[in-house]
């Protein structure tokens, strides 16, 4: 079952005990369709069907019921209204691939008076089209909470924040694997380059060439590969800063490209 469905599952176990908020929500799934209502969804076939057969809109003012002209008073009409429209002709992704919720319109007429009506909820809301057929939509997700909050479906909207939490989580640990992997990197690059350095003295000029406390710095580096050179300088003594081995590792470095370069002094 997908997202969109559970969502209007939810929506569909709503009881309205008001006669006329009944009526408001038939309006709103009436509004949402061009000519007759289609769903392959059970429990929302199953309300329109309760709803129509309630108020028989076969003898009703069909203007009235369609809800061609908006008579909502507050906050809680315009949501059952809107609640209707959206298990008309609403759909909603799984959070856990993207952000996307949409109402296909059957004209642009409607599609400008819910835009507005929506709009004035303080939600907002976006106009589109779709192979010519015009649509609203929106793509934050902290808007499409709110959205589906507004409409009733409480339960999946908070769906909708805990998995943008946990992409959240899961981006921010992975940036930290990523930097941490960035910087072992890195740190491994700097220690082969070093021991390559220290490898071509004592080939050279042998181990006790290093003045003390160069040799003591290079004995260190050769025997621990892994260590920073935070850790190497804490396993001098004295200690010594990182900055302090840096700078000793410098000179080291200083004295492998004279070799390299062919001058021995």
């Amino acid at each position: 079952m997908s997202f969109s469905s559970d969502v209007k599952n939810e929506l569909a176990r709503i009881r309205e005990t008001v006669k006329n908020h009944r009526l408001i929500l038939l309006r709103g799934m009436l509004f949402g369709v061009k000519r007759r209502f289609n769903t392959e969804n059970e429990q929302v076939a199953a309300l329109y069907k309760k709803l129509t057969d309630e108020f028989d809109t076969a003898k009703s003012n069909t203007d009235y019921i369609k809800g061609e002209s908006f008579a909502l008073s507050d906050d809680c009409e315009t949501g059952l209204f809107l609640r209707g429209v959206f298990l008309s002709c609403g759909a909603v992704s799984d959070p856990d691939k993207n952000y996307h919720l949409e109402l296909n319109m059957p004209d642009e007429k409607k599609r400008n008076e819910l835009f507005t009506l929506i709009t004035e909820s303080g939600i907002q809301v976006k106009k589109g089209l779709r192979k010519s057929r015009p649509l609203l939509y929106i793509k934050e997700s902290e808007l499409i909470s709110d959205f589906l909050t507004y409409i009733g479906a409480g339960v999946n909207s908070m769906e909708i924040m805990n998995a943008k939490i946990y992409k959240e989580v899961r981006n921010n640990v992975n940036r930290a694997v990523n930097c941490d992997s960035a910087n072992i990197e890195k740190t491994a690059r700097a220690a082969e380059k070093q021991l390559a350095d220290i490898e071509l003295i004592y080939e050279k000029k042998g181990k006790d060439f290093l003045p003390p406390e160069l040799r003591h710095v290079a004995e260190l580096r050769v025997h621990n590969f892994e260590m920073s050179l935070k850790e190497i300088g804490e396993a001098c003594e004295p200690r010594l800063s990182r900055s302090g081995v840096f700078h000793r590792l410098g000179k080291i470095n200083d004295i492998a490209c004279k070799l390299r370069a062919g001058d021995d002094s």
